[in-house]
């Protein structure tokens, strides 16, 4: 219940032993979670979060970093340890300050548009009879379409409350794992219902830029908010220098890669585009992304074959979520299914063609393309 703490309370549970099928009392602790948020004017979501997240939180936290809106009233609703905090641009620095109120046994942090699914509140409220790791990392969903995520990745989640559970990085904050990890297969989902302020980041970069060299970390993210932005000499800039300088994460790393190749075909080089894809093979074996990267680049310049080549490999990629890899699962099937499908249509396999759209309607079942594309077929009897 939440507001109730009580580091000696345990779990009654009861167990047959002997083979004599006798009854025995036995006590196990339960660990506790504390609920950290930072939040500003999120009115339209904190509301949902909270209410999917209140029944494994065993204390609620949340700090506001100026709201103008509803957010505190709705926050009070939930919980009565709702604290102020000066805006500094820093994430970490607001995101440590509520961390600082914890008093429970671990911390979970979440953001006011993600929510706790169901299924995952279930495990997670299992796990606290037995949690004995530093750092469980669960799936992070975010950019939905038809309800299914189209870009996921583990994170941190719940940490244990120890001087080690700090966040760093004025943006794209994190908590370096230690000690004993687990990762849990089960999902948050990051669910906007607005579009954020999107040059806030970027400032906070370029801001951090002009005091001080960035690091590793911050360079690739930069570069990332660079691309976003569409500045992509300075991107394709930040991020060579970023991988030269070999300091970075090896996820990062091959991320980078991708970014550098995109920015570069962009710019129209591209020489410097398949460059960097394959330079992303130094780090770890192909990834589906890059696949159809590489295959996209050949298609343009109509080197069809092989380009099908690089599309069927990307089926057959691992996924790379658990190593902690940015996933795009639309690249392990659906995107190069249909692609499949028109290297085979001008080729002039239209069966071949037809199967591959097929298996991009099982990969995507609201798929309007693939629909599409099933009338064309349609067409041709």
């Amino acid at each position: 219940m939440q507001g109730y703490f009580d580091y000696l309370r345990y779990f009654r549970c009861q167990f047959i032993y002997d083979g004599n099928k006798k009854e025995k009392n036995i006590y196990l602790i339960m660990k506790t979670i504390s609920l950290c948020m930072i939040v500003k004017n999120e009115q339209e979501t904190l509301e949902r979060c909270l209410r999917s997240a209140k029944d494994i939180a065993d204390e609620i936290i949340v700090v506001d970093t100026g709201s103008t809106d509803k957010t505190i009233e709705i926050a009070k609703k939930f919980t009565q340890k709702v604290y102020h905090f000066d805006w500094c641009d820093d994430f970490s620095v607001a995101r440590n300050y509520a961390i600082s109120f914890a008093i429970c046994d671990y911390v979970m942090w979440l953001d006011a548009d993600d929510v706790v699914p169901q299924k995952t509140a279930n495990i997670i409220k299992n796990l606290k009879h037995k949690m004995s790791a530093d750092v469980y990392q669960l799936k992070y969903d975010i950019a939905f379409e038809n309800d299914k995520p189209t870009f996921s990745f583990f994170r941190e989640r719940i940490i244990k409350n120890c001087n080690r559970c700090r966040f760093v990085g004025a943006v794209h904050e994190c908590i370096a794992p230690f000690g004993k990890v687990e990762q849990i297969d089960v999902s948050i989902w990051h669910k906007k219902v607005k579009k954020g302020n999107p040059n806030r980041n970027i400032k906070i970069y370029q801001k951090i830029e002009k005091e001080r060299k960035l690091l590793p970390r911050e360079q690739y993210y930069f570069g990332r908010e660079l691309f976003d932005h569409k500045k992509y000499k300075k991107c394709a800039k930040v991020l060579s220098g970023f991988l030269k300088e070999n300091k970075g994460w090896i996820e990062n790393n091959i991320d980078a890669c991708f970014l550098l190749s995109l920015c570069y075909e962009q710019i129209g080089n591209n020489e410097l585009a398949f460059s960097y894809l394959f330079k992303s093979f130094e780090y770890d074996k192909p990834r589906a992304n890059f696949c159809c990267q590489i295959g996209d680049i050949l298609f343009k310049n109509e080197n069809i074959e092989t380009a099908m080549f690089w599309y069927d490999l990307a089926t057959k990629c691992e996924d790379v979520t658990k190593k902690g890899g940015f996933v795009q699962p639309l690249y392990y099937d659906y995107y190069p299914y249909l692609q499949l499908c028109v290297c085979n249509y001008k080729l002039g396999n239209i069966e071949k063609a037809k199967h591959f759209n097929k298996l991009a309607g099982r990969a995507n079942k609201n798929s309007e393309i693939v629909k599409q594309n099933a009338l064309f077929f349609e067409s041709l009897k």
